[in-house]
């Protein structure tokens, strides 16, 4: 004879199915972002060591250029004036052995800064 099942152990079952799924979806997600580089969210290639995500604001007069990668050999996408701000997430050595910060400025332009010509916080 076949079981017969209530609504009362039906619904039992469905939320024991739903917390077990909702388990394992959560412990997925978590394991993926946990493994997943700050910088990667935003295409850099050149990154040597992702850093706390932090203001940068241009200290220098003359500006600074946001170039294509971590150096002065490469493109310049834009210009920052004193004062600008600028996201950092990661940061490489350029082959001249300046620190280069990868990010995004106040309108989500990315590219690399020059360390050097940058101050910690958002002024």
């Amino acid at each position: 004879m076949p079981t017969i099942r209530t609504p009362r152990a039906l619904s039992r079952k469905a939320a024991r199915l739903a917390a077990s799924s909702a388990i394992a979806l959560s412990v997925a997600a978590g394991a993926t972002l946990a493994t997943a580089p700050t910088a990667s969210a935003l295409d850099s290639t050149h990154c040597t060591k992702n850093i706390t995500n932090q203001w940068r604001t241009v200290r220098d007069l003359a500006g600074a250029a946001v170039r294509s990668g971590p150096g002065q050999t490469y493109t310049k996408r834009y210009g920052l004036d004193m004062g600008g701000h600028f996201w950092a997430v990661c940061q490489s050595q350029s082959s001249a052995g300046n620190t280069w910060y990868f990010g995004k400025d106040d309108r989500g332009r990315k590219g690399w800064i020059v360390a050097s010509k940058t101050g910690k916080g958002r002024y």
